[in-house]
């Protein structure tokens, strides 16, 4: 052998641990996607059913904003707070005399929208920002998830529309 072919074969060998290295490395960033998806996905759903439940149960709303909800949840002192933290990222559950529970984290938007009545499909959604006249609350997120402070997954806007089915309809 030359130094010529010696050299054409390490730098033909070079090219091809390159391009294995290149689609390992590819391949490891899509399966940490898919576990990101897959976690924020099955975080989305456990809040999403929490808030479900609790609010359907809930008596009345007492206090409304964009980034939180406050309500008389048995119509005996207890009250349900769902709080957005824009710095945190979290929205937060709390119940009177109970414990704070942190529903979603990495959240880089939430918010709230209320209306006067269940909106019908081709019917009116008649937005409102007073506590007495909610019958229906709107919530809408997006959160992402960050490896090595770098943002790599954000998953799609998530949205929900949950009745308050104790309430009377105004």
């Amino acid at each position: 052998m030359t130094l010529a072919e010696v050299m054409v074969g390490f730098g033909v060998g070079g090219l091809i641990l390159m391009v294995m290295g290149l689609i390992f490395i590819s391949s490891l960033r899509s399966f940490a996607d898919i576990g990101n998806y897959m976690v924020m996905d099955q975080g989305s759903r456990s809040a999403l059913d929490r808030m479900t439940r609790d609010i359907r149960r809930a008596k009345n709303l007492t206090v409304y904003s964009s980034s939180g909800l406050t309500f008389d949840f048995d119509g005996a002192g207890t009250s349900l707070y769902y709080t957005f933290n824009s710095a945190a990222g979290t929205l937060s559950e709390f119940k009177t005399g109970g414990t704070t529970n942190v529903l979603l984290k990495g959240c880089d938007s939430l918010a709230f929208t209320m209306y006067k009545n269940v909106p019908l499909a081709g019917g009116t959604n008649d937005v409102t920002t007073t506590p007495a006249q909610g019958k229906a609350i709107s919530v809408a997120w997006r959160c992402s998830r960050t490896v090595i402070g770098k943002k790599l997954s954000t998953e799609d806007m998530q949205q929900a529309l949950i009745v308050i089915r104790n309430k009377a309809v105004n």
